[in-house]
C-alpha cells in the first residue's frame, strides 16, 4: 500500500552533519568542533530509522533495555528486517513491512508539494532555467557547453530554497536557526577543558511538514516519533495515497522546458568518482549513517556511526543533458536515494 507520511516538528530540532561534537563510543571521521551545526532536513536513513521505530512501537516490540527473547527478535525481523541500512550493500536489504521510500519533500496545509529549487533556476520567484550557449567547446575532459552571457554568475551562487509545484513559486525562508549553548559532561570532550559548545537548532516554518511516500504493508496512522541529535518530537501521520508518485509530479511540472536538464530529486550515492560532462552545478556532502547494534551490552554503544564516510551529491544538483553518474545501486534507491528527474527537452 502507498502511504503519504507527514512528519511535523513539535519543537526545534537538530540533524547532524559531518562537523559534530565528540561523544562516548563514537568513531569520529568528520571534524569534531565546539560549534555543532544542523542540517535543515533529515536524511533518508533517518526517515527509515524513524519508520522502523514506529512500526515496532505499534507492534508492542520496543524494549529500552534491548532484552529481546529469540521469539521477539524473529517478530522484529519480520516487521523491520534483520539489520540497519548499509550503504555498502550491493544487494537490496529486507526492511520487513517497509518496501520503499520516496525522496524527502516539504508539504504545506493545502498539500502543496515543495522540492529543492533546481540549481540552474535563475528565477527569483518562478522557474526560469538558464540558457546555454549553442557553441560546443572541446576540452581535455571532453565536450562542454557554457551558460550564455549573463545567464550565470558563480559569485552570486545557484538557485536556492524550495519550489512549489502547484503555485510555481520559489520560497527561500522556510527554515530558521536558533543558537543554544551548553557544557558536555562526564568527560565527553576531546580533553578535560573541551566541554563548552554551541548548538544550532532548526525550526521549519509553521504550517509545513516533511513528507515522503512509503510503500508498506502497514503503518500507524497517527503517532509521535523522535528524530535527530536531540531526539526532538515529531507528529507522524500516514494516510493512503494510491496513485500518487513524487517523481511523476515533478516530471509533469517541468515537462515544458526547451532544453534537457537532469535534476537530482534526491541525494545521489554515486559509485566511482564524481565526474561531470558538458555542464553541471553540483554540491556534495559527507555522511556517516547510524547503525543499531542489538547485541551490544553497553547502552552508549547500541547506536554507533558507521566507520566509513560516504560522499553524496546533494539534491537540487543539475546536469545539462544526461546525468553521467553511476547511480545504479538499488539498495540506496529503495530508501529514497538516487532519483534523477528529466526537466524539459521532450
Amino acid at each position: 500500500m502507498n502511504y503519504l507520511v507527514k512528519m511535523t516538528p513539535l519543537e526545534p530540532y537538530a540533524f547532524g552533519t559531518d562537523k559534530t561534537a565528540a561523544y562516548a563510543g563514537a568513531d569520529i571521521t568528520g571534524k569534531s568542533t565546539y560549534f555543532v551545526r544542523s542540517k535543515d532536513v533529515p536524511e533518508q536513513t533517518t526517515i527509515l530509522g524513524m519508520l522502523r521505530y514506529i512500526i515496532l512501537e505499534d507492534q508492542g516490540l520496543l524494549k529500552p533495555d534491548y532484552s529481546y527473547t529469540p521469539r521477539e527478535k524473529e517478530l522484529m525481523r519480520k516487521c523491520i528486517g534483520p539489520s540497519s541500512f548499509q550503504f555498502s550493500s550491493t544487494e537490496k536489504q529486507d526492511f520487513g513491512l517497509i518496501h520503499s521510500i520516496s525522496p524527502l519533500f516539504l508539504i504545506d496545509g493545502q498539500d502543496h508539494v515543495y522540492i529543492r529549487n533546481p540549481f540552474h533556476n535563475k528565477g527569483k520567484n518562478s522557474y526560469q532555467p538558464m540558457v546555454m550557449e549553442e557553441a560546443v567547446i572541446e576540452t581535455s575532459a571532453g565536450e562542454i557547453r557554457l551558460p550564455a552571457n549573463g545567464e550565470y554568475d558563480a559569485k552570486e551562487g545557484h538557485g536556492a530554497g524550495y519550489y512549489d509545484l502547484t503555485d510555481e513559486m520559489v520560497y527561500e525562508n522556510l527554515f530558521q536557526s536558533v543558537m543554544v549553548t551548553g557544557n558536555r559532561k562526564n568527560g565527553r570532550g576531546a580533553n578535560d577543558g573541551d566541554c563548552f559548545f554551541k548548538r544550532e537548532l532548526k525550526c521549519l516554518k509553521e504550517g509545513f511538514s516533511f513528507a515522503v511516500y512509503v510503500e508498506a504493508d502497514a503503518l500507524p496512522s497517527d503517532t509521535i516519533a523522535y528524530m535527530g541529535q536531540k531526539r526532538s518530537a515529531f507528529r507522524v501521520t500516514a494516510r493512503e495515497a494510491e496513485g500518487e508518485n513524487l517523481k511523476e509530479k515533478v516530471e509533469t511540472a517541468f515537462a515544458g522546458g526547451a532544453e534537457r536538464w537532469d535534476y537530482a530529486l534526491s541525494d545521489l550515492v554515486a559509485e566511482g568518482p564524481v565526474h561531470c560532462s558538458r555542464f553541471s552545478i553540483v554540491e556534495e556532502k559527507h555522511l556517516q549513517n547510524l547503525e543499531t547494534v542489538y547485541d551490544e551490552k553497553q547502552h552508549a554503544r547500541r547506536l554507533r556511526r558507521s566507520k566509513r564516510q560516504y560522499n553524496l551529491v546533494q539534491s537540487g544538483s543539475v546536469f545539462y543533458g544526461e546525468c553521467p553518474l553511476n547511480i545504479s545501486n538499488e539498495n540506496c534507491r529503495q530508501i529514497g536515494y538516487n532519483y534523477i528527474v528529466r526537466l524539459g527537452g521532450r
